[in-house]
């Protein structure tokens, strides 16, 4: 049996290691203003200055069924014989609905709501690969990625509360006592894969993201720490250094640093660092016998 994994651009995994571990992506859109296009053609920098300078929102949408449809009709095509699609989360968007809407009850494609975002799906989208290199089938597959999806730590810190004002995602007065009390706070993504608000860093944006990733990968006891991921949407790169440096001592093996796609980024504003990994200890996978 062969099994293609799947996913969104909101994976935010770069060329190289889609190509490693044979994932397919299809595309968010963005509009910006009178230009619309895949996601991909759009900087996250020309984004927020547009906004910044006039005043109007962006706007990004999810796959649409026809795309889906085409998408999961080329993997059989390929030669695949079953699909297993992730999804950002359904808490955040209309992917997760528009592909179950294509799957029906066709039981060769499984749909897996991540209940996150970029390294969220990333992280288990990854594992999924890996388990089917090593001989595992379909549903020993979907079962041990589910089993997993609850212990994925998928988060950022805003450094700015704007980008969310406009976007209708806080009120004025939360923005305004923000920007006063000079607070980023951290943005988590719950068990339900909804944005829930954490724990608030008060400083400078160095500060407050060093604060943020410190504590991260401090405060739970049984990290799987092959794997981190980290994605900004635009951020100095000697802070992103050293948010890797702190994870580096934490002890992770792999750290993978992307700019996410501009379905991450936008509502979320510039200057904004998020980190993923699994909280659940090592999960090593061995070929099956």
């Amino acid at each position: 049996m062969k099994i293609a994994i799947s996913a969104e651009s909101t994976i935010d995994l770069d060329s190289a290691h889609l190509e490693k571990y044979d994932i397919h992506t299809l595309p968010f859109h963005v509009q910006k203003g009178d230009e619309e296009g895949f996601d991909f053609n759009f900087k996250n920098e020309d984004l927020f200055a547009y906004t910044l300078k006039t005043g109007v929102l962006c706007h990004t949408s999810a796959c649409n069924i026809g795309e889906l449809e085409e998408h999961f009709a080329k993997l059989f095509k390929m030669g695949y014989d079953r699909i297993i699609h992730f999804t950002i989360s359904s808490g955040l968007s209309s992917g997760y609905n528009n592909a179950m809407a294509v799957k029906g009850d066709n039981p060769a494609i499984e749909v897996i709501d991540s209940h996150g975002t970029s390294g969220g799906i990333a992280l288990q989208a990854i594992y999924a690969s890996e388990l089917r290199d090593a001989g595992y089938d379909f549903d020993e597959i979907i079962k041990k990625v589910y089993e997993r999806r609850p212990y994925v730590q998928c988060s950022f810190q805003l450094d700015r509360l704007d980008f969310l004002y406009k976007g209708g995602r806080c009120s004025k007065l939360a923005m305004i006592g923000a920007n006063i009390l000079h607070l980023k706070p951290e943005i988590v993504c719950d068990k339900e894969g909804k944005f829930s608000v954490g724990k608030k860093f008060r400083g400078s944006t160095e500060k407050c993201m060093l604060d943020y990733v410190n504590d991260m990968v401090t405060i739970y006891p049984n990290l799987d720490k092959k794997l981190v991921f980290f994605d900004y949407s635009t951020m100095d790169p000697s802070i992103v250094k050293k948010c890797e440096e702190r994870a580096k001592e934490a002890g992770f093996r792999e750290i993978q640093t992307y700019q996410a796609c501009p379905t991450n980024s936008y509502h979320a504003g510039p200057n904004v660092i998020g980190i993923h990994f699994y909280f659940d200890g090592e999960h090593p996978v061995n070929k099956k016998d």
